[in-house]
């Protein structure tokens, strides 16, 4: 664990915006044609294979964040992920329906005694081997488990008549909430915003970007709305736009949150697979947010309005 805190990362300046900008959006086109490949097939397996190669790659950027972590737990951190992935997809392939909560019950139980285990065979090194254990629990939480609400969505609703996943309008419109979020406050607070939000955290974020964020967060769920019609089980316009507003909201502390990890850990980005963006965790860490909440808000709030 780091004894001191990080060095503050300067806010990139105006004249390298432009090329950041370029290659965030060539990345993020990529990944929007894998995503939409996968809903033209309706193969839930190659939801998998992207669900399954986003949450995995994040964890493996996790465990190379702090290296002061004993490999007995970053192995452990793995495996735990590895188990997590494949139980929830052989459950869901077979049954077509998301998993009984029992399951995240018992893999939590097991994640947090299994933390325990290393210490069995090694030296107890006062408060770093509290880290270890701390730091895998934590990291089965943060990001595989919360990563798991995504193919939740995707099998909420089972499949529709004609043999297609229910859950894909679901899955498309928390994805592109989340992002117009993303995009809408980079886009405004690069333009006009001159206000820091939260600088000590991240200072590239502006007042007047909230309000791009909110704005981006409208325009796709209605995009979403207009493209799926009643296949996507929002049922007003008012429960819509609710919706909207809370993702972005969570969107943005879901960004920060992931902020303060590098932050505490010294570190800029958590990877560097996608150009313009960073790693596999810094493109899903709002989605390790948002698909819990707005799954939530499916399954009981919504469909109550």
């Amino acid at each position: 664990m780091p004894a001191s805190g990080p060095t503050p990362q300067p806010p990139a300046s105006p004249s390298g915006k432009g090329p950041v900008f370029v290659r965030r959006l060539a990345s993020t086109l990529a990944l929007w044609g894998l995503v939409a490949a996968a809903i033209i097939a309706g193969n839930h397996w190659l939801f998998y294979l992207l669900l399954g190669f986003l949450g995995l790659a994040s964890v493996r950027e996790f465990i190379a964040m702090d290296p002061s972590v004993p490999s007995p737990w970053r192995f452990l951190l793995l495996a735990a992920a590895i188990a997590w992935t494949a139980g929830t997809f052989t459950i869901t392939a077979r049954t077509g329906h998301e998993w009984d909560p029992l399951v995240d019950l018992a893999f939590a139980a097991a994640t947090v005694m299994a933390a325990f285990l290393p210490t069995l065979f090694r030296p107890i090194e006062g408060r770093a081997t509290l880290w270890a254990i701390i730091w895998t629990v934590f990291g089965f939480f943060y990001i595989p488990w919360l990563w798991g609400f995504m193919t939740r969505l995707l099998f909420l609703h089972g499949f529709t008549p004609d043999g297609r996943l229910a859950g894909v309008p679901s899955i498309l419109f928390v994805v592109a909430v989340t992002k117009m979020t993303d995009a809408g406050a980079y886009a405004i607070g690069s333009l006009i915003g001159k206000h820091k939000m939260i600088p000590h955290i991240s200072p590239g974020k502006t007042w007047e970007g909230l309000l791009g964020a909110f704005a981006g967060a409208l325009a796709a769920g209605f995009a979403v709305r207009a493209i799926y019609g009643p296949a996507l089980p929002i049922a007003s316009t008012q429960s819509l736009i609710i919706a909207c507003l809370i993702l972005a909201g969570v969107c943005i502390v879901g960004d920060l949150a992931e902020s303060v990890v590098k932050r505490s850990l010294a570190i800029k980005d958590s990877g560097a697979i996608l150009p313009g963006i960073g790693g596999a965790l810094d493109l899903i860490d709002s989605l390790l947010w948002t698909a819990p909440v707005f799954y939530f808000l499916l399954k009981y709030v919504l469909p109550t309005a």
